[in-house]
């Protein structure tokens, strides 16, 4: 976020506000101000103090690298904190043994969701519309077929309860283990542009950030896991971390990491049958 500023102070306008979030609607995109103890995402920023003491409606709101002013007074002052990049780095796809550990962990997942998908159970009406949209785009990414997968993703998309409907989640989970190689990525970036544009805003900046390749820190750390093929307390730590995030999002999340595993190994050429 630091670096897209530029230095530049940008005119800013509350989007939506919860009670651990308030997202703000800029030229760059939503930016979010997160209340403490939580998890820091892409172009987002944790706040020291608790929600409640941050007064911003009603005022005029401009956003710098040095912080975030009210009607002129800085509200929010970013200046000396720590900045993290949480660009994902190219490295190795996870093997196959981690896809099994995410599906162990999923068929212990709460009832919400989509994680039956990685059991190969059909529960509800969503998953039901989902369930051929889903193979569809995953035969059409295996095959590298763009224009095909570009189609399935916009199908894909918005479908689900929640504010991030549940197919978003999945599908930013999918991405993320997308190769990170130059081709791959703008396949990566198309389909989270053709997927953002058939969903709400909150869900479409998670996913423009996921193909610019931006994650979470939480999800960093579980990719990083994964890659090096890590199991047992360490990897559930890092399982339970990023399943605890949203009613079902988590779980949805990493439905997609399951999936992309699996597809980012067959176009590495891995068998993956016995999976």
């Amino acid at each position: 976020m630091i670096d897209a500023l530029c230095g530049e102070v940008l005119s800013v306008e509350i989007h939506s506000q919860f009670q651990n979030a308030i997202n703000l609607k800029t030229s760059l995109g939503l930016i979010t101000l997160l209340a403490p103890g939580r998890c820091l995402q892409p172009y987002s920023m944790v706040l020291q103090e608790s929600m409640e003491q941050l007064s911003l409606e009603p005022s005029a709101l401009a956003l710098g690298s040095g912080g975030l002013w009210s009607d002129g007074a800085l509200a929010v002052d970013f200046a000396s904190a720590p900045k993290v990049d949480l660009l994902l780095r190219a490295g190795p796809t996870p093997p196959l043994s981690a896809a099994r550990s995410l599906r162990r962990f999923l068929a212990c997942a709460p009832g919400d969701g989509l994680s039956p998908l990685a059991l190969n159970r059909v529960e509800g009406p969503f998953a039901t519309l989902l369930v051929p949209r889903l193979e569809v785009l995953r035969r059409a990414v295996r095959a590298g077929d763009s224009t095909a997968a570009l189609a399935a993703a916009r199908r894909v998309a918005g479908c689900g309860p929640g504010l991030t409907p549940s197919s978003d989640d999945l599908l930013c989970g999918y991405l993320s283990q997308l190769p990170r190689s130059s081709q791959w990525a703008d396949l990566t970036a198309g389909l989270a542009r053709a997927a953002a544009e058939e969903t709400n805003d909150i869900s479409a900046a998670l996913l423009l950030r996921a193909g610019d390749g931006l994650y979470s820190e939480d999800v960093l750390a579980l990719i990083a896991c994964l890659r090096h093929g890590r199991d047992g307390q360490e990897l559930t730590a890092c399982l339970l971390r990023v399943a605890r995030f949203g009613s079902s999002s988590g779980y949805d999340f990493l439905t997609g990491v399951y999936f992309g595993i699996l597809d980012a190994c067959a176009i590495g050429g891995i068998h993956i049958g016995q999976t």
